[in-house]
């Protein structure tokens, strides 16, 4: 007798990379089964049914959650498998697909089918930025506004490039407010931060390259000057990792960190894996080996 298959809940988002890769689900779908899985394809509906679906699985009885989709709908599939037993899995579909490319897994479909079907189970730390866990990063500040206002248009048809684009518009529009950011470490102001779970940003580059999944610890990187001059610098000189050795530039390691407006009145907000989050002030830590995922 042959051994039980694997059970897959495969979330997929309809419109994920602006529903190009529909046309595709059933052929993902008829790969995973040939790769041994017994697949349940579950579809997204709107914002939090990915994490309501993953979180679901383990009492469903399904041994591996695989999400088709981007960024984004991976960040809410591990929003409702973080400290749980049942392992994520990725095909990428998304517009901007940093965490596959993290992990190793092929950013084609079909290859990455394949790389799963032989794929072996390990486990990465989290971030937590208040009660929203991300594999990647949280931004605070700039990155949050653009995410926040950028236009899904622009993102479908500019892919990665539409962030930088935007990104210009939004800093000569949006005033940046002063934050302080308070760890065992250190005491920071500044305008812009990121802390990095993963070396890569998002594109060609990132802005804590030297951040490892598996350290147990979140890397921070603070922009302290919000000048026209650093601030066009800062993302120029983060395309060849040389940003962390600037004077305006804070770099350091940390567990956990208070991060509060300097004005309450100001809103600054964060976004987590490329998604609005929230606003200031929040608690962000790191959640060691809080995720199960399987890898090439």
């Amino acid at each position: 007798m042959s051994a039980a298959r694997r059970r897959l809940m495969a979330i997929h988002n309809p419109t994920s990379g602006g529903g190009e890769r529909r046309r595709d689900l059933p052929l993902i779908l008829e790969g995973l089964e040939g790769q041994g899985f017994a697949v349940d394809v579950r579809a997204t509906t709107g914002p939090g049914s990915a994490t309501e679906l993953a979180a679901s699985a383990a009492g469903e009885g399904f041994d591996v959650v695989c999400v088709l989709g981007g960024d984004g709908t991976v960040n809410e599939a591990l929003n409702g498998l973080a400290g749980g037993d049942v392992p994520l899995a990725i095909v990428p579909t998304g517009t901007v697909n940093v965490l596959a490319m993290e992990l190793g897994i092929p950013l084609d479909p079909p290859d990455a089918v394949r790389v799963l079907g032989q794929g072996t189970e390990s486990w990465i730390d989290l971030g937590l930025a208040g009660r929203r866990y991300f594999g990647l990063m949280a931004g605070i500040g700039m990155d949050a506004a653009v995410v926040a206002s950028l236009n899904p248009t622009l993102k479908k048809a500019l892919k990665e490039a539409a962030f930088a684009v935007h990104g210009v518009a939004t800093y000569l529009t949006h005033e940046e407010p002063l934050f302080r950011l308070t760890s065992d470490e250190r005491e920071v102001e500044g305008y812009f931060a990121v802390f990095g779970n993963a070396a890569n940003y998002g594109g060609a580059f990132g802005i804590t390259p030297l951040a490892d999944m598996r350290d147990g610890l979140l890397d921070v990187c603070v922009l302290t000057d919000k000048s026209f001059l650093s601030t066009a610098w800062y993302w120029t000189a983060a395309l060849l990792n040389a940003h962390i050795d600037h004077p305006k530039v804070q770099y350091f390691r940390t567990r956990a960190a208070r991060i509060e407006a300097a004005d309450p009145a100001q809103e600054v907000l964060v976004q987590t894996d490329g998604e609005v989050s929230g606003a200031l002030p929040i608690d962000c830590r790191v959640a060691p080996r809080a995720l199960r995922v399987l890898v090439p």
